[in-house]
């Protein structure tokens, strides 16, 4: 048997379906090795290109220098989801490579070659600016783990807090989370540097299925 979260399974229970929709964790780091600081290079030398992502007053969401940019999307200047382009579904959207994978050699070739995904829906670089933060928010309806945020770099001093959670998610350079995004979360940037990490959407395979097993094997939710 096996402790998760104060509850007992079996090995056998232990599968995707379970770790990604019934675990109840806030997070999964991922076994996932990628060239950051090529991928971070290419994302700081296209920083003029970033859009605002909902700097503008929504409501009870209020953020401040939080942008965006679409390596994968309906633009690359399109970063919400898809229902504020009149679209329904991720089946409907008509998702593209967007300019912005050409002037990303090392990001692009890794998503398209390496990361196990075979359709993706959003593919996008995140900037949050020095004392930027992200306002307490939810971006799901329900408690599962999606979607994956890879951490291109991650300042000392920036933290991402989920409300019913003790700590922080553990970022650092070079690593890859699946986060429970239907918790309530926020960000707070308390340093002088940008934070650059990225946001994937997509289509789970089989061999993201193994990796999200494996992951969980080796890491639970530390």
């Amino acid at each position: 048997y096996k402790f998760c979260l104060q509850r007992k399974v079996t090995y056998s229970m232990i599968d995707y379906n379970w770790i990604v929709n019934k675990s109840n964790l806030p997070w999964l780091k991922l076994a996932l090795d990628f060239d950051h600081e090529g991928m971070l290079a290419e994302a700081q030398a296209i920083k003029h290109l970033f859009v605002a992502h909902r700097d503008q007053d929504q409501g009870a969401y209020r953020h401040k220098g939080w942008r965006s940019l679409c390596i994968h999307g309906v633009s690359s200047e399109k970063t919400n989801h898809y229902e504020q382009y009149g679209y329904k579904s991720n089946q409907d959207t008509p998702y593209i490579w967007t300019e912005i994978a050409d002037l990303c050699p090392i990001t692009t070739n890794f998503f398209k070659q390496v990361f196990p995904f075979d359709t993706y829906y959003r593919v996008r670089f995140m900037l949050l600016d020095p004392q930027g933060f992200i306002t307490p928010h939810q971006d799901a309806f329900e408690n599962k783990l999606s979607p994956i945020n890879i951490a291109l770099n991650n300042p000392e001093g920036c933290k991402f807090k989920m409300k019913d959670h003790k700590g922080y998610v553990p970022f650092n350079k070079g690593t890859a989370f699946l986060l429970d995004v239907g918790n309530t979360h926020a960000v707070f940037n308390d340093s002088n540097d940008d934070r650059y990490h990225m946001i994937v959407h997509g289509k789970p395979n089989k061999e993201f299925k193994k990796l999200v097993e494996t992951s969980y094997e080796k890491n639970g939710n530390k």
